[in-house]
């Protein structure tokens, strides 16, 4: 029976590519992947032998082929009257590539002047995946297409059998493809049921421990995903949480994000020490606070952004800075730059510009403070920038009517620096006493 009904398939499609063109069968999809990749790897390795290949000697077809002929052929081959079923097509096309280059890491291996190559292409591949993923509209191919998107889900089980020195990668296009795609409640509680059954028996991995991290996230029980990070032996990286509330910001689900950046607020507090010392520390801080900006800004709840700014200061100074800046606290303003030791000449020109416009008397401590520092370096070159300050700071004082204030300022510091000849020497030349 099987042989009569692959018989009627082949007689049907007068063309290998009518096999994908408006079919909602994954099975024929992937029937036809591997009919054009049999047909396009026989093309590739006419030229080039097998210990060729092992030795990375000839370059006629490399994993890169497989990105940049391959995987456009069967982009190109799929053609569908619903968008919605054309991006299902694209993202198991993008499945079927990514199993690909993993195969031909696995017979070939990749030379080392590659490998850098290699992954990058991986990443911009996954990239790709998460980004048709977001275009789908989910709820209705769960609707519409329901048997196929469960044919789907058991085909994206195949990416289960990737190197397990991808385990980053695979987690990802878990955590995408179960939030953006396979969300049926039905779904999630069997597969969240059988994950916690096999770890009653005692078979537990970290993937196994992190899918039921991302069931309880995709099942919106965040305290139980809060429990099961706690108990998990193995720490979990930084990069699955930032993608946990990249979906929280998709979903716009404001107080859930919230939940999430206050539990990971102390992980980031105990690690400020090595924000100057690890480029990826810095990488995920600052994307950390960036969706705390946004959670601030489509909220309106200011308070906890601005906690969190204050606490981790003086990583979070340009941040806060600017926060402050925005909402027109230009006193508070001047405190971060007074706090921080910041002289004119280190703070941005424009914020400087404004304040002063706004609010001159509030920077008459950023002035002070530089011009006591620059006094005390006690070099003639440190005195003539401290005149410097010190003209700026007259033109203020007269600005505010304050001239009898300016000329006592004077005369203090004249007086404390009195023994200070090269600096009494520069007031003289600047004509601040005779």
């Amino acid at each position: 029976m099987d042989r009569m009904n692959d018989q009627t398939n082949t007689n049907h499609y007068d063309s290998p590519e009518k096999k994908v063109q408006n079919t909602h069968s994954i099975q024929l999809w992937r029937e036809y992947f591997s009919d054009r990749f049999e047909t396009f790897e026989k093309r590739k390795m006419q030229t080039v032998s097998f210990r060729d290949m092992a030795d990375g000697k000839d370059t006629s077809y490399t994993f890169v082929h497989i990105y940049r002929d391959y995987y456009p052929a069967l982009l190109n081959a799929g053609q569908f009257f619903d968008e919605d079923i054309a991006l299902l097509y694209k993202f198991h096309v993008q499945i079927e590539t990514l199993i690909r280059l993993f195969s031909f890491e696995a017979q070939y291996g990749i030379v080392p002047y590659m490998q850098a190559n290699f992954t990058a292409t991986v990443d911009k591949l996954s990239d790709q995946m998460y980004l048709t993923l977001k275009q789908m509209n989910s709820e209705k191919l769960l609707s519409e297409n329901k048997k196929l998107i469960e044919e789907s889900l058991r085909n994206f089980q195949i990416l289960y059998e990737i190197p397990p020195k991808w385990g980053y990668l695979l987690f990802f296009l878990f955590q995408v493809s179960w939030s953006l795609l396979y969300r049926d409640d039905v779904w999630l509680e069997k597969y969240e049921k059988q994950l916690l059954e096999e770890k009653e028996s005692g078979k537990t991995t970290q993937m196994l421990e992190l899918a039921l991290v991302h069931f309880a996230f995709a099942r919106k029980k965040d305290e139980l995903a809060f429990q099961r990070i706690e108990k998990n032996e193995k720490k979990i990286e930084m990069v699955h949480f930032l993608v946990w509330m990249k979906l929280l910001v998709e979903k716009q689900e404001w107080n859930r994000l919230l939940s999430w950046l206050l539990y990971l607020k102390p992980t980031f507090l105990e690690g400020v020490n090595t924000y100057y010392y690890h480029s990826n520390a810095r990488e995920f801080f600052h994307e950390y606070l960036n969706y705390f900006w946004k959670y601030a800004q489509h909220t309106g709840d200011e308070e906890q952004y601005e906690e969190m700014l204050i606490e981790f200061l003086p990583i979070t100074f340009y941040e806060y800075g600017e926060y402050l800046m925005v909402i027109g606290e230009y006193e508070r303003w001047v405190e971060l730059q007074v706090i921080m030791g910041y002289s004119p000449e280190l703070i941005q020109r424009k914020d400087l510009k404004e304040v002063i416009s706004l609010n001159k008397e509030s920077v008459l401590p950023i002035y002070h403070q530089t011009i006591d520092r620059l006094i005390n370096e006690r070099t003639r070159k440190s005195y003539q920038s401290a005149i410097k300050h010190l003209k700026t700071l007259r033109s203020i004082y007269f600005d505010l009517g304050e001239e009898d204030r300016f000329t006592k300022y004077i005369n203090q510091i004249a007086s404390v620096y009195g023994r200070l000849r090269a600096f009494k020497e520069e007031l003289r030349k600047g004509k601040f006493i005779s």
